[in-house]
């Protein structure tokens, strides 16, 4: 009978790992209803299909496409529609003329400060991606969720300004000339932001805010949100990354408050010419919309100047209590509790003889064997199927479209591990009470680092408690219930068992030892369970079996299809000042595609390493010599003169007009100094870096503008400009042959790609 026990209990577990991950989203029917007054996925998805018909980045004819459709869709909605464009330099160089798009719908009682803004972008990824997942699935969630709340004729207190802003994805430009020179933003109290970085996933909150975040987890959990995912560790991870998004400049320039909303799984979609209509999961816009509906009824009806407090929150997500916050204040006596229910538990085991030395030593080495062993696996197991698949390296987001098959894996090698070094059985209770001790003491550290490091996973706290008391009952029972361990071990599996697919999620299959380190870390929770399982050495072999299919099923997909396509990158690049010209391409392994116009021998041998603006610095690593052919160079007039007040520095004027329809120009000096009193077509910025063979100005040309651009810089040595054009028109050109990829392949994302580029250098006098 117990055997039948212990399997029903394995059914069960495995059902609570399951529940862990469906319970984060609503299904892709949630929003099934047509009727008028209901929100409805059909409709959002028909703005997808509008906006995602083909890409749309800044300066291109698409791209204007799309925000007439937008300013169209909003007027539909009776709603006073206007854009503002004007130019932006922003921090890191990135120059262009964004075009936000701005309405308003206004409030029954509006104050100052008050104003609730919803935001997302509407250009897509330069230069070839879609843009479905980011972020068309944002403007169709606030479109329809617009004419939702119309259609059922809701009055709010507070004005709420809608804002699909521009150049989110080149410098986020578009946020920039909203927060410093729209009247409108100066009343904003909060903002709201829709955004993506994969094709599908559960929708991810994240809070930002230069103060305290508790009022803010207070009103998010009165919002009622009925699928929330947040917790404070993402609150925690996101502050210590270089993260931002269009909320960041809010939050930096008017110290304005903010919720964002993402869903980042299928990441290998993210920013390519896979992020379609077709691949968007409708469960992610599901939860996206669940979001809005929600979330801006309430607000807009809050006094968003209460939301400013110096406290923080621990706060996380869990099923049935649906979400749980309690104040940072908490989090060092619920440690120190925790530290003291061990140390008390650990007395009582020795006085009543149910902990030994010899047994905590034994759990030691143990515990540790399989620490060492899955921290090795994790590390150099995924470099073990680099080699296997040299080709994944091109995947620079750093997640393969058989990503998942590839964490499942790792997870089935891991609790294949972990069973085998365990597989004992135990004959003497006092062995397995004391095989525990170690597990908790680890868990313990690891929650004392987080209260002095790392407060936003304190909640992980919680599941220790329960692991403590399910110590005590291992005390009191010979033969514990094992219905009553599994109860206590739920927290452990719906707080953890998420986190071990996250983590390569968002950071990259590198993170795979995250993955194995959390597989072992969850185990030594639920050990009262696993310690009742005489047949430990099955369950590793049954794991070691499933570990083998999951690999075979990753390496069965690791060939690039018309599915699952080999992204890569060509360019043409003129040197007009040589009369020489190169193909060039960013790709580590060359395909069939690029062979036509690099050879292995080409290795960067043939031209410098220089690099553009670009997500991951990417730098070429091919380069072919070829036929040079006279592209128009752009018409450049330079003026300079010594800096009257500052005799040690030299102004500089430059005008530069392009002569050909170009999509991008990067400006980069050959010296590593600092110029001062930047100002590209009147636009200023106080000081830029230019470290040597590095851009200092990327310019993304709207509308064929003229740059005009000034800057100073010391006179103590010489000086060479280096300026070049790219147009993304490879494949469209007359003046170069070059025929569509296969239909396995993609453009590489993330880098100058696809495109005709030309340099002229130039000695400033």
């Amino acid at each position: 009978m117990r055997t039948f026990t212990k399997f029903l209990i394995f059914i069960a577990l495995g059902t609570l790992i399951y529940l862990s991950f469906s319970t984060l989203t609503p299904t892709k029917d949630y929003y099934g209803s047509d009727k008028a007054e209901d929100f409805s996925l059909t409709r959002a998805l028909q703005h997808v299909k509008k906006v995602a018909q083909e890409p749309h980045s800044i300066g291109t004819e698409a791209h204007s496409k799309v925000r007439n459709y937008l300013v169209q869709e909003l007027q539909k909605l009776g709603l006073e529609v206007h854009t503002q464009k004007a130019y932006n330099l922003n921090a890191e160089g990135i120059f262009t003329a964004p075009q936000n798009i701005v309405a308003k719908i206004p409030g029954t009682n509006p104050s100052s400060n008050n104003d609730l803004l919803v935001l997302t972008h509407y250009d897509s990824a330069v230069h070839s991606s879609y843009g479905a997942s980011d972020a068309a699935s944002g403007l169709a969630v606030i479109l329809e969720g617009i004419r939702t709340l119309k259609a059922q004729q809701k009055n709010f207190k507070n004005n709420i300004i809608i804002c699909f802003s521009d150049a989110e994805e080149i410098g986020l430009n578009g946020a920039e000339i909203f927060v410093k020179k729209h009247p409108w933003a100066e009343n904003i109290g909060l903002v709201i932001n829709f955004e993506a970085r994969g094709s599908g996933g559960p929708s991810n909150t994240i809070i930002e805010t230069n103060t305290g975040n508790a009022k803010l987890v207070e009103a998010f959990q009165n919002a009622d949100i009925p699928y929330p995912l947040a917790t404070s560790l993402m609150y925690s991870v996101y502050k210590v990354l270089p993260n931002s998004t269009d909320a960041t400049v809010f939050r930096e320039n008017k110290n304005i408050p903010s919720f964002f909303f993402a869903f980042i799984d299928d990441h290998y979609d993210y920013h390519t010419a896979n992020d379609t209509y077709e691949r968007l999961d409708r469960k992610s816009l599901a939860h996206q919309a669940s979001y809005f509906l929600h979330m801006i009824p309430y607000f807009a009806n809050t006094d968003l100047k209460s939301l400013t407090t110096k406290e923080d929150y621990v706060y996380f997500n869990f099923p049935i209590a649906h979400f749980v916050k309690y104040p940072f204040s908490y989090i060092t006596p619920m440690v120190f509790l925790a530290w003291i229910s061990f140390i008390g538990l650990i007395i009582y085991g020795f006085r009543k003889n149910k902990l030994s030395v010899r047994g905590i030593g034994k759990g030691f080495l143990n515990f540790g064997l399989a620490l060492l062993t899955l921290v090795l696996v994790g590390v150099f197991g995924w470099k073990l199927m680099l080699l296997l698949n040299p080709e994944y390296v091109e995947n620079l987001q750093g997640f393969t479209s058989n990503g998942h098959a590839y964490i499942a894996m790792f997870v089935c090698l891991s609790i294949a591990i972990i069973f085998f070094i365990y597989r004992k059985k135990f004959k003497n209770p006092t062995d397995r009470n004391s095989y525990f001790i170690t597990p908790l003491f680890l868990w313990l550290l690891i929650n004392t680092g987080i209260a002095i490091y790392f407060k936003g996973a304190a909640y992980f706290i919680i599941p220790v408690f329960f692991a403590l008391f399910s110590l005590w009952i291992l005390f009191r029972q010979k033969q514990p219930n094992l219905w009553l361990l599994l109860l206590l071990g739920i927290p452990a599996i719906f707080i953890f068992s998420p986190l071990i697919q996250f983590f390569p999620i968002a950071l990259g299959l590198k993170m795979l030892s995250i993955t194995t380190l959390l597989c072992l870390l969850l185990f030594g929770l639920l050990w009262p369970i696993f310690a009742n399982y005489n047949k430990k050495h099955f369950i590793s072999f049954m794991a070691l079996m499933a570990c083998g299919f999951f690999f075979i099923k990753a390496q069965t997909k690791a060939s690039f299809s018309e599915e699952n396509q080999k992204p890569n990158s060509l360019v043409y690049l003129a040197d007009i000042n040589k009369t020489k010209a190169y193909w060039c391409s960013y790709d580590q392994v060359l395909d069939t595609y690029t062979k036509r116009f690099l050879t292995e021998e080409s290795l960067m041998q043939n031209t410098d390493n220089r690099v553009f603006h670009s997500k991951y610095n990417s730098g070429f690593t091919f380069a072919q010599p070829t036929e040079y052919i006279n592209i128009p160079k752009a018409y450049i007039e330079i003026k300079s003169d010594v800096d009257s007040i500052n005799k040690g520095y030299t102004n500089y004027r430059l005008k530069i007009l392009p002569k050909r329809n170009i999509n991008r120009m990067e400006l980069l000096l050959d010296r590593n100094d600092t110029l001062t009193k930047v100002k590209a077509n009147g636009e200023a910025q106080k000081q830029l870096p230019a470290k040597a063979y590095k851009s200092f100005l990327t310019y993304y040309a709207v509308d064929k503008d003229t740059l005009n651009l000034s800057f100073s810089l010391k006179n103590n040595k010489p000086a060479k400009l280096s300026i070049y054009e790219a147009s993304n028109d490879l494949l469209d050109n007359p003046w170069v042959h070059v025929p569509p990829r296969n239909k396995d392949m993609m453009p590489k994302p993330f880098v100058l790609n696809d495109a005709i580029i030309t340099k002229q250098e130039i000695a400033l006098p």
